[in-house]
């Protein structure tokens, strides 16, 4: 079967009416419709990666909680420094600063969370880690996550290159 599939695909590529009949057959409107499909979010991979790589690499949450005042811009200048030498991912940063600055400036997508004190203050019954949990479920799910790297804030500040270059260095 998977022969048989492998040629119907390539027939469709090859020809638009194959592909229009293929959707009428199985009931889709398009190629990537239909019941349960949830568009995926897409990202710039920063402002050294070129648009047309942009789908070519996976895009790999950087987690950077607990970062102090003027940390974000070591940690956009490391993981900069460790996409620059693989080449192979896209980050996207969640971090609980209001710092932006620095991704922004590099084009890079960022999400935040609340500061775990804030947190505390709004919803005091519930547990911070399970917030982060599903919010970062929630950012994998809309993004087409897949990797998430924890990176701490020894690893920033030592400018723990030779780990951070790990992130790009495996086909994910």
């Amino acid at each position: 079967m998977p022969t048989v599939r492998r040629w119907g695909k390539a027939t469709a590529a090859r020809s638009p009416q194959v592909a229009q009949l293929a959707r009428r057959m199985l009931g889709t409107a398009g190629g990537r419709t239909g019941p349960g499909f949830v568009p995926r979010i897409d990202i710039r991979g920063g402002h050294m990666m070129l648009d047309t790589q942009r789908g070519r690499w996976p895009i790999v949450v950087v987690v950077a909680l607990g970062l102090q005042p003027g940390d974000t811009e070591a940690v956009a200048d490391l993981v900069e420094r460790a996409q620059l030498t693989s080449g192979r991912f896209r980050p996207l940063f969640l971090v609980d600063s209001g710092e932006l600055g620095p991704f922004r400036a590099r084009s890079y997508a960022v999400e935040t969370v609340m500061r775990p004190e804030t947190y505390a203050r709004v919803n005091p019954q519930d547990s911070y880690a399970a917030y982060v949990y599903e919010r970062t479920e929630s950012i994998c799910a809309a993004y087409g996550v897949r990797a998430v790297v924890p990176l701490s804030r020894e690893a920033v500040l030592a400018g723990d290159v030779a780990t951070v270059r790990l992130i790009g260095a495996f086909e994910l």
